[in-house]
């Protein structure tokens, strides 16, 4: 194929040169100031011949289970096609299931098309679920999981490397378009259409699915799979000729962009295409069959009697009396010569064995093939390969069917294109004002867009938070003088001249080889372009600042906004690009998470106005369910990450762990510098997965490649934990309950009161959380995190005890006041968010309480009884080093960030000491395992 292609392409290569050279002017036809329709005029000077090889097979599986087990058989391997009953002579007699060397009724061998030099595989099923169910007929959705099944049977039994390029259901038809890795560039403007002539003309248990794409920009195919009426009977037969006609009505297809494609008719319906192929379970009968007598000879073991047999029912056939009577598939569509036998209906798990049940359906080639080629004068521009049943094939009461084409058609070489559109630009600068700059923009869409869109819009598509998403502008000098243009938004101050969430920067053609790694960014410089010159422009929108995902959440600002491209001394032009924003959970209040979808801020309906909001708020949690999911992942994979290293560590390796390396480490996983990963492409593209996780509530685990470590997950939850922190709307600690703590803190420091012990401390900051449930349990989720990280690089159990055991009692419990009062100490742990409409608890009422031994904390080494050792212990200086470290982190975004920071260096040193203390006594806390802290070891 690669040696046909190629001599076909150097012939028509040939005959472009000849062409070119006899008349190299463009059509005078064509309006010579478009510059689309310029270089359309001059196709034939970069297009040329091409040749593919097109499989199209039919199956009806009766909505059998298992049947998709089969499909890589015939499907792919040309399996099941059995020598006796199928018109084909096989030339080893034990393996009836190769078709190597099949040959066809008439004698001529099988092309042997290997499964790798298929261009296209064009599936269509029929019946994968029960048709026949009133459930799946009336079903107001598509059922996704057996199309989900059939993709995952065909994508394995197909070469590597082919491509899902269209799929289409409706209700039990599936149609599935696989492309060669060589072909799936080159194929554009898919679209897809369901017709239902089921109940009352309309439902989806009869019908057809349709797929039109664009091959090289020049030629397009459908491919129709469809499941017509049943029944024998006179109305049935019009019926499905009524349904085949319906089909090609109403089957509608998205528009084709004229100045893209190389095609002056729009093909957005069925009869408008170069190719046509019509396929599925016709269901045409065979009518007044010819009686059979016991003296006729066996067809399974005479392949002459076959033909004979097949000879005399195929007169009898509805399909070819419907075409001889032009009531139905006439004008065009032509069928491969029928060498097998019919193809409905058997018993399920026979060969040649037709149905022996009650009814005793009478056999029919219900299942067919048939094509069309609109331009009949082109010679082999069509050419049908070869056309069989595989008879082998057991699981259905229908044989499935295959046929091959090889279609050769026109296409575009993209250099001899690009070198077009060059020369058409020169030639359009001819047609400028010589004596007034101008400049010819050309927006790079990304793919198909409706007509309805203004194509000179750039349209990013869907714009998660702060992942960029670029498009591109080439914009070329077409005038005879050099041009000067800036990039701006219009009414904008000049210090500020586009929108916080658009960036862009240019690429100047005519910067030295020395410069070309420097890329100017506006508005800071202008940019001059010589006549015939391109500038690529990259036009990003990213939504990283918070407050602008606040707006955009809330439906106050839309990604909508105009560029200027002013041109000095010429004629500006105004660009208008958008986007779709995709709401998040980031940069919204404990309040509004609490009643956040389980699906996810993404299902949210994006809010047109602040009071159009159409998202029904569901019963509230207790605690967000993404803050919930974060720390206790992060706390899980702490302990893995830190459990791997010493497994996959030798001991020879001196490398250090990153909790270890001092003084960064202090802060892992929070710290940057104590991060392992420090690829930032690698590093954004895996923040951006995470954070798509918590907007679809997806598992983490399904977001991360395999191959990223447990080490590099940690440190990217731990980020995106910063940032979801950080991003919330007056925090988890309020402006006002902070105000009310700093107070009492400085009260106490200025009347010289003692100290608060940690257990007290603890107490008296839920104390003031008490207000709200739901701040009070996020900042306890958040607390016991720290703390069991705390304790997995720092243990504290394991730091020597120097205080006086002997006469020291019980601790008071963890959330009890100040009172003095002796209780037996009490646990918490971590669970799930619960529903917050139950009756109301104490602020601390889902931690769970458990009674165990309880230890001193690390904190009261040194005070209430004579120390033996008054010298903290190396491992105590380092477990009060991560504590201090991982409090300083947190308390920046734990507490409100409106609270004003000092202008004094002094002063601001002493507010983040004061927030560090109340968030640094959670942190004391010993025996933090799974189940939460103990406040003690067992």
């Amino acid at each position: 194929m690669a040696s046909g292609s190629a001599q076909l392409a150097s012939q028509s290569s040939s005959s472009s040169d000849s062409s070119s050279s006899n008349d190299p002017s463009p059509d005078p036809s064509v309006d010579p100031s478009s510059l689309p329709q310029a270089v359309k005029a001059r196709k034939a000077e970069y297009t040329h011949q091409q040749s593919i090889r097109v499989k199209v097979g039919t199956w009806n599986v009766a909505a059998i289970p298992g049947t998709e087990n089969d499909i890589g058989k015939w499907f792919v391997q040309r399996e099941g096609v059995c020598e006796q009953i199928s018109g084909l002579r096989v030339s080893d007699s034990q393996e009836q299931a190769s078709v190597k060397n099949n040959e066809s009724g008439n004698g001529e061998s099988l092309p042997e098309f290997a499964p790798h030099k298929i261009g296209l595989y064009v599936l269509g099923l029929q019946e994968i679920v029960d048709v026949s169910s009133p459930a799946e007929a009336l079903r107001p959705y598509v059922d996704p999981a057996p199309s989900n099944r059939w993709k995952a049977a065909v994508q394995k039994a197909l070469p590597e490397g082919y491509k899902l390029i269209a799929e289409t259901q409706l209700v039990g038809l599936l149609q599935l378009v696989y492309a060669a890795p060589s072909l799936a560039d080159h194929v554009s403007f898919v679209s897809c259409a369901s017709v239902g002539t089921g109940l009352l003309g309309y439902m989806g248990n009869k019908g057809a699915v349709t797929t039109r794409l664009m091959l090289g920009e020049t030629t397009c195919l459908v491919f129709v799979n469809c499941h017509l009426a049943a029944g024998s009977d006179k109305n049935s037969l019009e019926r499905r000729n009524w349904d085949a006609s319906q089909i090609v009505g109403r089957t509608k297809f998205e528009p084709i962009d004229p100045n893209v494609a190389l095609r002056e008719e729009l093909t957005e319906s069925i009869g408008k295409e170069d190719f046509a192929f019509w396929f599925g379970d016709l269901n045409y009968r065979l009518e007044d069959i010819p009686a059979v007598s016991d003296e006729d000879v066996d067809p399974h073991t005479d392949p002459a009697s076959l033909q004979t047999t097949i000879s005399s029912l195929l007169p009898h056939d509805q399909l070819r009396m419907q075409q001889d009577k032009r009531k139905a598939f006439h004008d065009g569509w032509r069928e491969g010569p029928i060498t097998f036998l019919p193809t409905y209906k058997y018993d399920v798990g026979s060969v040649a064995r037709f149905d022996s049940s009650e009814k005793n359906r009478g056999p029919s080639w219900c299942d067919r093939i048939l094509s069309l080629d609109v331009d009949d004068d082109a010679d082999n521009s069509l050419q049908l390969e070869y056309y069989v049943s595989h008879q082998g094939i057991l699981s259905s009461d229908h044989k499935p069917l295959a046929a091959a084409f090889t279609l050769t058609y026109d296409s575009v070489d993209p250099q001899l294109k690009a070198k077009v559109h060059q020369e058409v630009v020169r030639e359009l600068d001819k047609v400028e004002n010589e004596s007034r700059p101008g400049l010819t923009v050309v927006v790079d869409h990304h793919g198909s867009q409706p007509t309805s869109e203004d194509p000179n819009a750039v349209n990013f598509g869907d714009i998660p938070f702060d992942v960029p998403v670029t498009r591109s502008l080439t914009v070329a000098n077409t005038s005879g003088v050099p041009a000067t243009f800036t990039l701006e938004k219009p009414e904008q101050d000049v210090s500020n001249r586009t929108p916080s969430w658009l960036d862009y920067r240019i690429d100047q053609p005519h910067l030295s080889d020395s410069d070309s790694g420097s890329k100017q960014k506006l508005p800071s410089h202008e940019c001059t372009l010589h006549p015939g010159e391109i500038a690529n422009i990259e036009v990003t929108a990213c939504v990283r600042d918070i407050e602008l995902a606040r707006l955009v959440n809330d439906g106050k600002l839309s990604l909508e906004e105009i560029l200027v491209l002013r041109v000095a001394h010429g004629r500006d032009h105004f660009i208008s690009v958008h986007g779709k924003w995709l709401p998040t959970c980031f940069g919204r209040s404990l309040e509004e998470l609490t009643v956040m979808p389980e699906t996810g801020a993404r299902s949210l309906v994006p809010a047109k106005a602040p009071r159009d909001q159409n998202n029904t708020p569901g019963m509230p949690l207790s605690a967000p369910r993404e803050l919930f999911r974060l720390t206790e992942a992060i706390s899980e994979i702490s302990e893995r990450a830190i459990a791997e290293w010493s497994m996959t560590r030798s001991e020879a390796e001196e490398d250090t762990p990153p909790w270890m390396r001092e003084p960064a480490g202090f802060g892992w996983p929070f710290e940057p510098e104590a991060w392992t990963l420090r690829d930032q492409v690698e590093r954004s593209h895996l923040l951006s997965r995470a954070r798509e996780a918590l907007d679809t509530n997806k598992d983490f685990n399904s977001v991360f490649a395999p191959e990223v470590t447990s080490l590099q997950r940690l440190e990217i939850l731990s980020e995106t934990l910063l940032a979801f922190l950080g991003s919330l709307k007056d925090g988890i600690v309020t402006a006002a309950v902070w105000q009310n703590l700093d107070q009492q803190i400085l009260t106490r420091e200025k009347t010289k009161q003692p100290p608060l012990s940690w257990e007290d401390s603890q107490a008296w900051v839920l104390e003031s959380l008490a207000f709200s449930p739901v701040h009070s349990v996020s900042f306890t989720f958040v607390t016991f995190m720290l703390a069991r990280i705390a304790n997995e690089v720092a243990p504290a159990s394991s730091i020597p005890n120097n205080t006086n055991t002997n006469n020291r009692g019980p601790s008071p419990n963890v959330l009890s006041s100040s009172s003095g009062n002796e209780s037996q100490p009490k646990t918490a742990t971590q669970n799930p968010p619960e529903d917050a409409s139950q009756p109301g608890p104490a602020p601390a009422a889902f931690i769970r309480r458990k009674t165990r031994t309880f230890t001193s904390s690390i904190s009261s080494i040194t005070t209430e009884q004579p120390s033996l050792n008054p010298s903290p212990s190396p491992m105590a200086i380092r477990r009060q080093a991560v504590e201090t470290a991982l409090a300083s982190i947190f308390s920046t975004v734990l507490i409100s960030s409106d609270i004003a920071a000092p202008s004094k260096e002094k002063d601001r040193r002493a507010l983040e000491e004061r927030k560090r203390s109340i968030i640094e006594p959670f942190l004391k806390t010993i025996g933090v395992d799974n189940k939460g802290p103990s406040g003690g070891v067992s």
